[in-house]
Order: structure tokens, then C-alpha cells, then sequence
């Protein structure tokens, strides 16, 4: 229960900073757990926070400046920074055998910073994301102990093979995203309850992942923005709005969602580049995903410190990624977000 202590104690520590200029802030628990499986992207968590305050360097306004020119957000309004730190871990099937496993999908670990610029087109039909990435792979991810204490804690099998995991490496990833409301696809569907439709694109190169993206997002809730950030970044509160679901205590809103990737590389499936001695599999160039999420705000629990909480929850079911001689199952992951918006 330490673990779980530790997590909870960061939390309520950045729920203590003053909350000036701040947005958000946010934790992030991803399992497949709750699907009752224990493999594949088996595990993360992740600290978020978003500040109102453009405080980007001279270097940093420098480069989102430039791909902002390049991928036409140049003329938007900066909306938001957004600091996350995480780790990730993915794991093969069977998590009780030590030896290698070839055809299965390696044991590896991601600990990570990452920040995010988020630009609002004028007439506030697009919002662009700018993303820088960086984190340790290998035993350097404290991935290995994370995942061995978790299952001594609720006494689930031990993970014997860790010993055959993607090795140690400063791993980098930098991606644009672009997501555009479909008007034509809007509207309203009863009452002031609407429904906004958002396609989007994005692009990522790196030695974490590079691949190509695009999907298509729907979102259902009362008083929406025409566009908003992926989840949990839903902006479904407008000054002084009715978003109420059955009681004024209670908002919510809901977003389903599809994307597909054309992966380029992976980290967690085929090892670091140039090291033969990595476990690896052979990677599906093609994955799709699709997610169903339901965020639920409760207005009335403002405080002092801080502005009103947010519980969201989603689903995600994703496509096999990667192939092996014998069957490789979809998987299934559970995702609940905590946070508190200001």
C-alpha cells in the first residue's frame, strides 16, 4: 500500500500549489486489469498539469512557432501548456515464465516528461498540439520493481521475466496533432443535450514510437465548445451554463471515439534501434482503436485551493500489434482519470 500512499501523497501535493493561471490538474491510472487480463500495455500512470500562463522560452516559442507555420496554426490563440510525468510498462501473456519468450510481446518500460502546447484556431474550430517527449527505457524505467511490488501488494502472480526486457536508453518523441470540428456532423440531438463531431490527424517520429494517425471523435454533453483537446481535456463548462445530467450537482459528458495508425516503429515491440540483443517481435504496421469515455464533473466541490473535481472513465479496445505462429488477441484497457479543474 506504500505505492498507492506515494501516488496519492504527489497528488494531494500538487493539489496544494497555488492555483494561479492553472487549468487542470490531474492523475491518470491505466489497467487492463479491469478486463481481467495482465498483458501487453498492461500498466500506466501519469501526473498532469495545465497552466493558462504562456511561459514558453524564447527557444521553445522559436520551435512551436516554426511548426506552427508548417502545420497552419500560426494565426491561433495559445490556449494552454500542459507538464505530465508517467511511466508505462508492457509485458507478454504469461508473466510466470522466466525464460525468453520470442514469440511474444517483450517486457519493456517507459519513464517519462512530457509537455504539450495546445493552439485554438480563430473562430475556435481546431485545436493543434504540439508535444515534446523524453524518458528512460529499460531497468532505468523502474518499471520491473513498480510491477513487482503491485502484484506482492494484491498478491497476484510475480512477473519472473524482467530479465529479458528492452534495454536502457534515453528514448525521445515529438508529435503534431490536429483535431477540427465537423459541423455538417453536429447538432443537437434532444433538448439543449448536443452532439459535436471532431475528426483528427496526428504525426509522431521518434525512438519511442513513429507511426501516422486518424480518427474521428463524438462527443455528447450540454453547452460543448465547437472542438475539444483529447480526453481528459473535455471542455464541456461554459460560464454560467446548464451541463447538468439529471441533477445540478452532476455534469456529464460523453465521447466515443476511433483512430488507426500506421506504425513506422515501436519501441516496445521491436527493442531500441540497431540492438540485436533486444527481445522484439514483428510489428502490425496497421492498429486501430476505439474508445468509449464518460466524464463526470461535480460542480459544487470547490474549495479553497482548488476549483471543482473530475472523475472520468474510459474504455479502449484495441487491434492485435503485432503477429507471432500462433494467436494474437485484441486487447482491452481501462483508463480512470481524477482531477480537478480551476
Amino acid at each position: 500500500m506504500r505505492t498507492f500512499g506515494s501516488v496519492l501523497a504527489v497528488f494531494l501535493s500538487l493539489l496544494a500549489l497555488p492555483g494561479a493561471a492553472q487549468e487542470a490538474r490531474f492523475v491518470t491510472w491505466e489497467n487492463d486489469s479491469w478486463f481481467k487480463t495482465d498483458r501487453y500495455y498492461t500498466n500506466g500512470i501519469q501526473f498532469s498539469s495545465r497552466s493558462l500562463e504562456d511561459s514558453r522560452g524564447d527557444l521553445t516559442r522559436r520551435w512551436t512557432g516554426r511548426a506552427c507555420r508548417l502545420f497552419g496554426c500560426d494565426d491561433a490563440r495559445f490556449l494552454f501548456t500542459q507538464y505530465s510525468i508517467g511511466q508505462l510498462m508492457t509485458t507478454p501473456a504469461d508473466i510466470t515464465i522466466a525464460a525468453p519468450q520470442p514469440f511474444d510481446r517483450p517486457y519493456a518500460g517507459l519513464l517519462y516528461a512530457e509537455r504539450q502546447w495546445l493552439f485554438l484556431a480563430p473562430g475556435g474550430d481546431a485545436i493543434t498540439t504540439l508535444a515534446a517527449q523524453a524518458g528512460l527505457t529499460g531497468r532505468l524505467s523502474l518499471a520491473e520493481p513498480a510491477q513487482k511490488l503491485f502484484h506482492l501488494v494484491f498478491d497476484r502472480p510475480e512477473p519472473m521475466g524482467w530479465d529479458h526486457q528492452v534495454g536502457n536508453t534515453l528514448a525521445v518523441l515529438v508529435s503534431v496533432e490536429r483535431r477540427s470540428a465537423w459541423r455538417a456532423l453536429s447538432g443537437e440531438v434532444a433538448g439543449k443535450v448536443r452532439l459535436h463531431t471532431a475528426g483528427h490527424w496526428r504525426l509522431a517520429l521518434g525512438s519511442i514510437q513513429s507511426y501516422a494517425a486518424g480518427g474521428v471523435t463524438l462527443t455528447i454533453g450540454k453547452n460543448l465548445p465547437a472542438v475539444s483537446p483529447a480526453p481528459p481535456g473535455i471542455g464541456n463548462r461554459v460560464a454560467g451554463a446548464d451541463t447538468s445530467c439529471l441533477w445540478q450537482w452532476l455534469q456529464c459528458t460523453l465521447v466515443l471515439g476511433a483512430e488507426g495508425r500506421g506504425m513506422g516503429y515501436n519501441i516496445f515491440l521491436e527493442g531500441r534501434p540497431w540492438k540485436d540483443d533486444d527481445p522484439g517481435v514483428t510489428p502490425r504496421r496497421w492498429v486501430g482503436d476505439l474508445t468509449a469515455g464518460l466524464r463526470l464533473d461535480f460542480p459544487q466541490t470547490r474549495g479553497r485551493l482548488h476549483g471543482p473535481w473530475f472523475v472520468q472513465l474510459r474504455a479502449i479496445r484495441r487491434t492485435a500489434e503485432f503477429r507471432a505462429p500462433v494467436h494474437v488477441p485484441r486487447h482491452s484497457i481501462g483508463s480512470l482519470t481524477l482531477g480537478i479543474d480551476f
